[in-house]
């Protein structure tokens, strides 16, 4: 039997958002939007989830969760809450050595990371992303660029216009396989040169090996802005 661990990043600081209240915290029918993507979750019967967020707000996670009925008893018994980073990267890295350092505990055979405030994957996509990272070892969610991508200079000339054919949109959640994620997180730390990355296919392809593609639907949104809350509320 192969065990899952779910990891949702809810630490983000919602710069680009704006407003009072922090994005994942947001509330639509009456839940905030990181309910709405961990219900959704949920559908698939991942063996532990490990939720990170910023330690002062761990006490109000836990009570929207435990007010709940949508999130099952047994789910919350296999619940771990752990403090995120100043950054994504980091916010994941804490996770991986939590898990890590309980492996005898909390069994992890693979490892998929989602974001907490993108509510719209569907059951079917992470079932296929499931089987593709049994099969791969590592793949992640991504919908195909169907805009016309133009490049610009500094002046904001157009100078190119890209190749769509193979372009996509890297979504969560993203899959790999325990042990060489964890290997290539720790190189990427360890490695004094590396720049910031905002996805973690990123370090995978990096420092350890290949990452398939597997194609989802463009509703699965990352919200960002006021426009892609509008999307949610409309399309959930």
């Amino acid at each position: 039997m192969n065990n899952t661990t779910l990891v949702i990043l809810i630490a983000g600081s919602s710069k680009r958002f704006g407003g009072k209240v922090k994005k994942q915290f947001i509330k639509v029918d009456n839940k905030p939007i990181f309910i709405h993507t961990l219900i959704n979750l949920l559908k698939f019967n991942f063996n532990n989830i490990v939720l990170v967020s910023a330690e002062e707000e761990i006490k109000n996670i836990k009570k929207y969760i435990e007010k709940e009925p949508l999130i099952k008893d047994k789910s919350k018994k296999n619940m771990h809450y752990i403090n995120g980073g100043n950054e994504r990267v980091y916010s994941v890295y804490n996770a991986m050595n939590f898990l890590n350092e309980h492996r005898e505990d909390i069994k992890t055979d693979y490892i998929f990371i989602h974001d907490g405030v993108r509510p719209l994957v569907t059951k079917n996509e992470i079932k296929s992303l499931y089987e593709s990272v049994l099969k791969y070892d590592a793949a992640i969610l991504a919908s195909k660029v169907v805009d016309t991508i133009k490049k610009t200079d500094e002046n904001n000339d157009i100078i190119e216009t890209i190749d769509r054919t193979y372009l996509y949109r890297a979504a969560t959640p993203q899959g790999f396989k325990f042990d060489n994620y964890m290997q290539a997180i720790k190189k990427y730390i360890d490695d004094k040169d590396s720049s910031l990355v905002t996805d973690d296919a990123e370090i995978y392809s990096k420092y350890f090996g290949k990452v398939k593609i597997l194609e989802c639907s463009s509703n699965n949104i990352k919200i960002t802005n006021k426009e892609d809350l509008d999307i949610f509320i409309k399309l959930k």
